[in-house]
């Protein structure tokens, strides 16, 4: 898990954060069963194997179908798979017999297989390796009784719920990886029809499809969905309230005029307050006195209220958006209390004196290096420039670092930073092992040098538990993080998706779940 892994955690992390800034006016809705959503950027790339943008995910889950998926409870449901035999070192799928791609030919168990060995091999660098699929894995299939089977030479506690996040491609697909940057080879409800770059992205119904989850079809799907690119959300609030788009999310001040209109909205949840600590022997937070002094600094719920327009809530996980398979809260009462006092005892008990309104130990001064998002809008800014005024006064010096989509990953792997407010947006707890233990950067993703030993140990409890049964262990595994100021999360991002009276839909993990989407137009 070395650069490929690194990008792979590098596109998770900003998938909540990229805004872009593509076309601002607006276009017509389409017609009486095309659906439009608005979207804030153009992805650029809309294939499932190489794109793992937010925004790509979105799209993606329109066109491509998943072994099993996860119902509204978070418990997993069939899908292309119609039964399956799990636990932590192998699951064996059983596929139903009518699944398609999108040119008609069956989707074979070897196809499946085929591209989870893909994945795996090294020449082929996939950011996927490691996040959908796990180290090692190995599959095989059976067409004769249409039977997956995939096997991992180390414990892998989520291997069926994984299998969730893995968009199956078709061979042809397989075959030419670059075809699917602007183009779709799946067994989805929907394939992507036509490309309007920077503008929009219209996909159409197919209505052979019968096997979503749960046995779902597409008869009461809209027959086009179109992805509309459109970057300013007053822009955004305009069109919804003039009929030209159907959903779209709006999370700033146009959302009070949006809910005086009678528009009902879904909340989407994604960490979005999140600090990330450097421990590495040659920066000051190596020292943990220093670190707690650092957070116990600052007001994070101001912070957090400022960041998230009032809008946001206390996270309960570290880094897991909504429906974490592990639902008990790992981050109250584990995190510094805001005390500047206690902070200024703890720097003094670290050899550290004030002097000039600056702290300095051995003729050094605290002083930081902050990376932080700079496309994530002008809230989350000025909540940044709050926390260095915060810090400042306290009397340390903050030097700030902007990140953008495409340097983010080379700055953490670098280690040439101190706190890095970088939320990541995951979906299982063992996904976190990689970045609070491991190889550091460039290495790896444990870009602050982490080493917990007691995370370990907890974690490694869990790794032999199947699913659920070990939720105990990796909660308490993130609670020592959090109290040992390993990673700081202090507020999530709750943005709602506003829709037009006579438009449905639900909000999942993901995104917009377009088995939800229904069209009530007369």
């Amino acid at each position: 898990m070395k650069g490929v892994a690194r990008g792979a955690a590098t596109a998770v992390a900003l998938g909540l954060l990229a805004t872009g800034c593509g076309a601002t006016d607006g276009a017509g809705a389409g017609g009486s069963d095309t659906l439009t959503i608005g979207i804030t950027d153009d992805p650029g790339n809309v294939s499932p194997l190489t794109s793992l943008s937010k925004i790509t995910s979105e799209m993606t889950r329109f066109s491509y179908d998943t072994l099993v998926g996860v119902g509204p409870d978070g418990r997993i449901v069939p899908s292309v798979a119609e039964k399956w035999t799990s636990d932590t070192l192998s699951a064996t799928f059983t596929l139903r017999r009518d699944v398609t791609c999108a040119d008609g030919k069956p989707l074979t168990a070897s196809a499946i297989a085929a591209q989870y060995n893909y994945i795996v091999d090294p020449k082929n660098t996939s950011p996927l390796y490691g996040l959908a699929v796990a180290p090692g894995t190995v599959a095989t299939a059976d067409d004769a009784t249409n039977t997956l089977t995939l096997r991992t030479p180390e414990p892998t506690p989520f291997l069926l719920r994984g299998t969730t996040q893995l968009p199956l491609v078709c061979p042809s697909g397989l075959a030419a990886p670059d075809s699917l940057t602007h183009a779709t080879d799946g067994t989805g409800p929907y394939r992507l029809t036509e490309v309007a770059t920077g503008d929009h992205f219209t996909y159409t119904k197919r209505p052979d499809y019968l096997w979503g989850p749960n046995g779902t079809g597409s008869a009461e799907l809209p027959e086009r969905v179109v992805f509309k690119v459109v970057s300013n959300e007053s822009t955004r609030a305009n069109l919804l309230l003039g009929k030209q788009l159907d959903i779209a999310s709006v999370t700033g001040a146009d959302r009070i005029r949006l809910s005086a209109a009678g528009l009902k909205a879904q909340i989407q949840r994604d960490p979005l307050g999140m600090l990330l600590i450097n421990e590495g022997p040659e920066h000051v937070t190596a020292d943990p006195q220093v670190r707690w002094a650092l957070i116990a600094a600052l007001d994070l719920k101001q912070l957090g209220a400022v960041a998230s327009g009032g809008k946001g809530a206390a996270p309960a996980r570290v880094a897991t958006t909504m429906l974490p398979p592990c639902q008990a809260d790992a981050v109250s009462g584990n995190t510094p209390p805001h005390d500047p006092a206690r902070a200024a005892e703890a720097l003094r008990g670290a050899g550290w004196k004030k002097s000039g309104g600056y702290w300095t130990k051995d003729g050094r001064q605290l002083s930081i290096v902050l990376p932080h998002p700079t496309t994530a809008g002008s809230q989350l800014l000025s909540a940044v420039e709050l926390a260095v005024q915060q810090w400042k006064s306290f009397g340390v010096k903050v030097t700030r670092k902007p990140l953008t989509n495409g340097t983010t990953g080379e700055v953490l792997a670098s280690g040439q930073w101190d706190i890095s407010w970088t939320p990541l947006t995951l979906t299982q707890p063992d996904q976190l092992i990689p970045f609070f233990s491991g190889p550091a950067g460039p290495d790896g993703l444990n870009f602050g040098s982490i080493d917990n030993p007691e995370y370990k140990r907890l974690t490694g409890l869990a790794m032999a538990k199947p699913d659920l049964a070990g939720c105990d262990e990796w909660t308490a595994a993130e609670a020592e993080l959090i109290k040992r100021v390993d990673v700081v999360t202090f507020v999530d991002m709750l943005s709602p998706h506003f829709a037009r009276h006579d438009t449905t839909f639900a909000i999942d993990g993901i995104g917009i779940d377009p088995m939800s989407l229904r069209l009530n137009r007369k």
